[in-house]
């Protein structure tokens, strides 16, 4: 009882932090551009760069001149929507305590995750034989991918069990982190090595606190690269403070990360908040 009680605490707070860090975000617009394209109006907010870290690392938060891709290599995609909103208990809960879903960006517009719930490929069966397969993959069960990214631009069809809840998109609400890395390019190096080596290996972990090691949960994929790059490079990053389950919280409200997009979606229209290019 303590210890749910507690987490419920902790989790306010989180959720406190997290709405602050946005707000402080998205009240430095200095220009906003409405455009409609796919059918939706888009707002792109233009946000102002004051930080020592944001003026450091100047590149542009986007892939493409469009923005329709968001993110350049070694930064962080994270959603706090669940990919079950019609499972209506399990969607808040998801919401409230963890987080939907995170990615790292790789080069030429490809991410890498671990996702357990791949459309098509997603049973109780194929769930009970990943947690009792003992290490990497053998040709079963749902593996950490490479795939193009996927969280901006139009995504599902009709006939998707989420889309009454998100449309064509992705999600509702998209934020892209940076990690204030200390050499970018060694750092990214041992990004590549640990994506390399875990893609079409690394089973989900359903267990999540057990049976980690040669499982990865979406968030703990992410925490767990930055700590190879440690373990490579003599760094000293830490995405999972607490060190137990890493949520989207714990990749959000950290110290080594600074936002860079911030993507909300208002009476179907499509709010964009972006760091100004330098």
């Amino acid at each position: 009882m303590f210890i749910f009680i507690y987490s419920i605490g902790a989790s306010i707070y989180e959720h406190v932090q997290k709405n602050a860090l946005i707000n402080e975000f998205k009240s430095r617009t200095i220009e906003t551009v409405t455009v409609e394209k796919y059918g939706d109006v888009y707002h792109y907010h233009k946000v102002k760069r004051v930080h020592e870290y944001e003026l450091n690392d100047t590149r542009s938060v986007f892939y493409d001149s469009a923005k329709d891709y968001p993110g350049q290599k070694g930064d962080v995609l994270l959603t706090f929507e669940s990919p079950f909103p019609h499972m209506y208990l399990f969607d808040k809960a998801l919401l409230f305590w963890t987080g939907g879903h995170a990615a790292i960006v790789l080069e030429n517009n490809k991410i890498f995750q671990s996702t357990g719930n791949i459309s098509g490929n997603f049973s109780f069966f194929m769930i009970f034989d990943t947690i009792m397969h003992k290490g990497y993959s053998d040709g079963n069960g749902l593996t950490a991918q490479i795939v193009s990214n996927y969280w901006l631009a139009p995504y599902r069809n009709a006939t998707d069990v989420a889309y009454p809840y998100y449309g064509k998109y992705y999600r509702n609400e998209i934020i892209a982190v940076r990690p204030k890395y200390q050499d970018l390019k060694n750092d990214y190096e041992a990004i590549k090595e640990y994506s390399n080596e875990r893609v079409d290996k690394a089973l989900y972990n359903y267990l999540f606190i057990v049976d980690t090691k040669y499982k990865y949960y979406c968030t703990d994929l992410v925490s767990r690269a930055f700590e190879y790059i440690n373990s490579v490079n003599g760094t000293d990053y830490n995405l999972n403070k607490d060190g137990v389950v890493t949520t989207v919280y714990d990749l959000l409200l950290n110290d080594d990360v600074y936002i860079t997009i911030y993507k909300e979606t208002i009476n179907n229209e499509i709010h964009i908040y972006y760091l100004e290019d330098l």
